[in-house]
């Protein structure tokens, strides 16, 4: 009966290692997506508070607004920044408008405002 318990408690070790095992496959797989997630909403949020002190916000203020921004997960040492990069600032600007946060304030021009919540 002792071996039958020592041998049931080896593959629950090994069922436990196998599961932590994968959850952190698939967290490391997916880090990438989560750290631009996080980044673009730190960044939503300082241009959201940009925008309650001022009426509008043009494309190069908001890329100076969110430059250096970092996002890390507690757990891991990679970390994202953002760099003064267009591909990010229209990235953010398609979440925002995507979002309901912002919307243009001038057609033709890259200046966006607070969206209007319709009464």
């Amino acid at each position: 009966m002792r071996p039958l318990i020592i041998i049931f408690g080896i593959l629950l070790f090994a069922a436990a290692t196998a599961v932590l095992y994968v959850w952190g496959m698939h967290k490391s797989y997916y880090q990438r997506e989560t750290l631009t997630k996080m980044l673009l909403s730190k960044s939503s949020e300082k241009v959201m508070h940009y925008l309650k002190t001022h009426d509008t916000i043009s494309e190069p203020e908001m890329r100076r607004l969110v430059e250096g921004t970092k996002a890390a997960e507690f757990y891991s040492r990679r970390r994202a920044v953002v760099q003064a990069d267009q591909a990010f600032t229209a990235q953010l600007i398609r979440a925002m408008m995507q979002d309901g946060l912002i919307e243009p304030a001038q057609e033709g021009r890259q200046v966006y405002r607070k969206k209007q919540k319709n009464s």
